[in-house]
């Protein structure tokens, strides 16, 4: 049997039936017929999570085969696509128009119905998470009917992050602007300022991030800004950076440091000479975005209050040293505008979201318990795409909209055909037998 696991390969199952619909009447098929027969549907997208929300339990429905550009209009600024294509696809056919996404993350292999449904999002409080630019999409409900969702439709607000709970997306209407080129400008300074001035930080530009690598003392910066200086293509860089720097040197030196803890240090040192350096560049937006893709490793993730991210920041850089915790990959600080779907991370408050990643090591399992921990006390909210295992009543709660989310769950999807066991755990099961009775 055809197995699937998720790009860190932390999670993996193999699916009782695969199938690769290519239009929209056969996923309402689809659905439809397992509607009736008691089994589960999930999209798994690209598998770019590390959390398993995408992972089937039953049947897994692949959108390869629908991943098409279907619409650019220029004068609305607007970008309509199937939700099987990816960010990748979409930055190249939009630059040969002259437009762009106003933001994206630092990885663009995701599919973009995938990206949305989980809250992926990029660094700017002037912008909010990838799910904002949405203004409308077709949706499929469990019940194999097909929904058009325009800007004013009430379902819009749950639909733009919905966890893959509500139906599965077929397409996609985002807002897009004028293609731009972004200057990177880089500042190193101790991370105990880094925390102490965050807001400042966040505010000083259009679009910034920081990089900490937890057991170095400083924090790198990142700013860029919008330019009308030509980009300077560097292939020869970018694939140094990538296949040799990420997929090569890193990746030996950390299974090496995995496989021995006491080389952390080295591989540190390492990565502090290839990252956290000086320097400027001017690229196109979207390149300035995205990283090159780095090695296989884990990720945690909270989304909480942008003035209490330095708070947690210090607590858990005081808790790395009193536990002597070995951390070998760094720590992304990034900050999201709020906005109005239900179940964003950034929902109703502009957001702090900081990334604690590790490869494989002893004291994964103890760097990302501690980071929970912290997050608790300060009411933060996971990142649906990474791992967390904050009981569900507890992240229900910290989403003032997850009762309307559920309850419009219900109304779609009363005998739980797109749900799986991320879902169940989380938003809790729904029992296909009571509603079975009912109806």
């Amino acid at each position: 049997m055809r197995s699937f696991r998720t790009w860190s390969g932390y999670h993996t199952t193999i699916p009782a039936r695969w199938a690769t619909p290519g239009s929209e009447a056969e996923i309402a098929a689809l659905l439809r017929e397992a509607d009736r027969a008691g089994r589960r549907v999930k999209v798994i997208g690209s598998g770019h999570s590390w959390s398993d929300i995408a992972l089937p339990d039953d049947v897994c429905v692949d959108l390869r085969r629908m991943r098409r550009i279907l619409a650019i209009d220029a004068a609305a600024r607007t970008l309509r696509v199937q939700a099987g294509i990816r960010l990748e696809e979409i930055t190249e056919a939009l630059d040969r128009v002259g437009m762009a996404l106003p933001i994206l993350g630092s990885i663009a292999k995701q599919t973009i119905a995938g990206a949305i449904a989980t809250g992926t999002h990029g660094s700017s409080l002037r912008h909010g998470n990838l799910a904002s630019l949405v203004v409308g999409l077709r949706l499929v409900t469990p019940r194999g009917e097909i929904a058009e969702l325009g800007p004013e439709h009430p379902w819009l607000p749950a639909a733009r992050v919905s966890l893959g709970a509500l139906g599965i997306v077929t397409e996609v209407t985002l807002s897009t602007t004028p293609a731009f080129r972004l200057e990177e400008t880089l500042e190193t300074r101790p991370v105990e300022r880094v925390a102490h001035e965050l807001r400042a930080i966040a505010q000083s530009a259009e679009y910034v991030k920081v990089w900490w690598l937890p057991t170095q003392r400083d924090a790198l910066i990142f700013r860029y800004a919008r330019t009308p200086r030509r980009a300077v293509r560097r292939p020869i860089a970018r694939f140094v950076d990538e296949k040799i720097v990420n997929q090569t040197l890193f990746e030996l030196a950390l299974r090496a440091a995995g496989r021995y803890p006491s080389l952390t240090k080295h591989v540190n040192s390492i990565v502090m000479g290839a990252y956290f350096r000086g320097g400027s560049r001017v690229d196109r937006s979207d390149r300035c975005f995205n990283l090159a893709m780095p090695p296989i490793h884990r990720e945690t993730e909270l989304a909480l209050e942008l003035d209490d991210a330095g708070g947690l920041l210090s607590e858990v850089d005081e808790a790395i040293r009193e536990d002597a915790l070995v951390v070998n990959f760094p720590c992304e600080v990034r900050f999201v505008a709020g906005d109005d779907a239900w179940m964003s991370p950034a929902y109703g408050r502009d957001t702090c979201q900081i990334g604690f990643y590790q490869a494989e090591s002893p004291h994964l399992a103890r760097y990302f318990a501690c980071v929970e921990e912290i997050g608790a006390r300060y009411d933060a909210r996971p990142h649906w795409g990474k791992e967390f295992s904050m009981p569900g009543e507890r992240v229900r709660a910290a989403y003032p909209m997850a009762p309307a989310f559920l309850a419009l769950r219900r109304e779609l999807d009363p005998r739980g055909t797109v749900q799986n066991r991320f879902l169940d755990r989380v938003l809790g099961p729904i029992d296909r037998a009571h509603a079975m009775a009912a109806e």
